[in-house]
C-alpha cells in the first residue's frame, strides 16, 4: 500500500514539475528569437556628397552613411551578424544594395559601419528635375536585414533574421546642414 502512495505522491509531482519546467524553457527559448537583445541600430551620420538629375530623371547619387550596431544589455551576451544588408530607398526605389562583412559584439559594445553607395537610377513616376537641384535635405528610408545568432545570458542559442527601417534626413554637401541621428525601428 505503501509503494503505490509514495508513486503517486512523490514521482507524478516531480514528473509534472520537470514537463512545466521544460515546457517554460522551451517557450522562453522561442520568445528570446523574437526579441531585438537589448540591440540598437542608429545612423549616425551621413551625407549626400552627390544628388543630381538629369532632365530625363536618372538621379545620380553618392550616399555616405555611419550605422552604429549597440549592444545595451547589461550581460554576458555574444551576437555574430552573419549578414547585415542595406538599402537606401529614394521615392520608392531602391538606390542599390550593400552586404557588409560578418562581425560580432561582445558584451556591452559598439560597432561602426560605414556603407556608402553611389550610382546612377532611372526614376519613375512624378519626380521633378527642376526640385531636386537644391534640396538641402533629402528623405531616404534606409532598410536594414540582419540575420544574426548569439549566446545569452543563460547560455541560450538564439538565431533570428529582423528588419529595420530609418527615415533618415540626408543633407546634401552642397546644403551646408548637419545630419540628424536617426534610430532605427523594427519592422514587424
Amino acid at each position: 500500500m505503501f509503494g503505490k502512495l509514495c508513486l503517486f505522491c512523490c514521482v507524478i509531482p516531480l514528473v509534472v514539475t520537470a514537463v512545466a519546467m521544460l515546457g517554460m524553457v522551451l517557450w522562453l527559448r522561442k520568445e528570446m528569437n523574437k526579441m531585438d537583445l537589448g540591440l540598437e541600430y542608429t545612423v549616425s551620420d551621413g551625407v549626400l556628397n552627390t544628388f543630381s538629375m538629369t532632365p530625363n530623371k536618372t538621379l545620380d547619387y553618392d550616399l555616405a552613411l555611419t550605422i552604429t550596431v549597440e549592444n545595451k544589455l547589461r550581460a554576458n551576451t555574444k551576437i555574430k551578424w552573419e549578414e547585415f544588408e542595406t538599402t537606401p530607398v529614394y521615392k520608392d526605389v531602391e538606390l542599390g544594395k550593400v552586404d557588409l562583412a560578418p562581425f560580432e559584439i561582445i558584451k556591452v559594445d559598439k560597432k561602426e559601419l560605414k556603407p556608402s553607395y553611389k550610382g546612377m537610377k532611372q526614376m519613375s513616376g512624378n519626380v521633378d528635375a527642376s526640385k531636386v537641384k537644391n534640396l538641402k535635405f533629402v528623405d531616404i528610408v534606409l532598410k536594414l536585414e540582419a540575420k544574426r545568432k548569439g549566446d545569452t545570458v543563460w547560455s541560450f542559442k538564439v538565431k533570428n533574421k529582423l528588419k529595420y527601417e530609418c527615415k533618415l534626413k540626408v543633407p546634401t554637401k552642397s546644403g551646408g546642414e548637419k545630419f540628424e541621428s536617426t534610430k532605427c525601428e523594427r519592422k514587424k
